[in-house]
């Protein structure tokens, strides 16, 4: 009884055994991994030149201080962070003396109008007068030089009634371009003079990027070449628009200026700069995503012909914008991973599709 249940039992196993014994090894091969989805990017030639970083900051074309062109109290001055256009009004100086001074020299200019009509018809008397031999010659000239005295008079007289005008005028002070107030430098109830700074106004609207550079790498800053900027807040490609042609004498450097939109940045971030320091050259270059920073090396996967991924060691010769140039294992044209590198083995299958952004990486 003992050697039947026996056999019962260790019959299921021995068949279970010669099972797995017949399934073929192709079907035992089933758990290999998958061909990876992956994105693509071909390997392109590309004239590239060394870059060195530079500090910068972003500027305002137009920061200045404003000042009172008139003299008296200050009635009312714009608050801190106002947003104004050109021609606004930004401060306000008691007007009420020189209301009074206009006033006089509107009141001097209609008198010396009346002289004057006294004087021509003086003249035109002496001249009847001398036609008949009744006047002298002398006493007509000096009638004449008496009105042309009172002509220059007027004109005098205009003017100073012209500077009274404009400065009851400039007793509102007036934003020069659009910007924002950023300082109060004078407060209301102050009593302020010609010439004092009133309040601090920037032009948000129209702005630079500033940075020293080297005098030895100006022959290779071109104006209108576009260099990459980088910001906590991305990283932008911007226009060279001058490089300042004299240099510091103690610092050896000159300043380069860049074209920004003010929609971008704010004025006084900080920023750094990718310039170029030497000449152009030709090289094997690869977007930046391609490269895989892992375990202390950086390396990146190209698809072989096989369809399979190859890790290649990165040489990396220069770093240009989003470029990388290599010195070796990338040849023009290779297949070089940019999404999807991370999880990727050596001689693991792929399945590639092209990297969306290739075609503006490439243009």
């Amino acid at each position: 009884m003992r050697t039947l249940l026996k056999t019962h039992i260790a019959a299921p196993f021995v068949f279970a055994a010669w099972l797995l014994a017949s399934v073929p090894a192709s079907s035992q091969g089933m758990g290999e991994m998958p061909p990876a989805q992956v994105e693509v990017v071909e390997a392109a030639s590309r004239m590239m030149a060394p870059q060195m970083d530079v500090s910068g900051t972003v500027i305002s074309l137009h920061d200045s201080r404003i000042s009172a062109e008139v003299e008296g109290p200050l009635l009312w001055v714009a608050d801190v962070g106002t947003a104004v256009e050109e021609g606004d009004v930004i401060a306000r100086i008691d007007d009420r003396l020189l209301a009074v001074a206009l006033r006089r020299a509107d009141a001097n200019v209609k008198r010396l109008q009346a002289d004057l009509v006294f004087r021509q018809e003086e003249v035109k008397r002496y001249k009847e007068l001398a036609a008949g031999n009744n006047a002298s010659q002398a006493r007509l000239d000096e009638a004449i030089a008496n009105l042309e005295m009172a002509r220059q008079e007027i004109a005098d007289a205009q003017a100073a009634l012209d500077r009274a005008k404009g400065d009851v005028d400039r007793t509102q002070i007036k934003a020069p371009f659009p910007g924002h107030v950023v300082q109060r430098l004078s407060n209301k109830g102050e009593y302020v003079t010609v010439g004092e700074e009133v309040l601090r106004l920037v032009d948000t609207r129209n702005i630079e990027i500033a940075m020293p550079a080297p005098i030895d790498i100006t022959p290779f800053l071109e104006v209108g070449a576009h260099v990459e900027v980088k910001s906590k807040h991305g990283i932008y490609s911007l226009p060279i628009r001058t490089v300042v042609p004299v240099g510091d004498a103690v610092s050896r450097m000159v300043e380069v200026r860049l074209s920004a939109d003010a929609r971008d940045w704010t004025v006084s971030t900080p920023v750094m700069i990718s310039l170029p320091k030497g000449p152009k050259v030709t090289a094997i270059a690869v977007p930046r995503d391609a490269l895989i920073i892992k375990g202390g090396s950086v390396y990146l996967f190209k698809v072989g012909t096989d369809g399979t991924a190859q890790r290649v060691e990165a040489d990396i010769k220069a770093t240009v914008g989003l470029w990388v140039a290599l010195a070796s294992g990338v040849e023009a044209g290779d297949q070089v991973v940019v999404r999807g590198g991370e999880r990727l083995q050596p001689g693991q299958a792929v399945m590639t599709t092209a990297h969306l952004g290739a075609q503006s990486a490439n243009s």
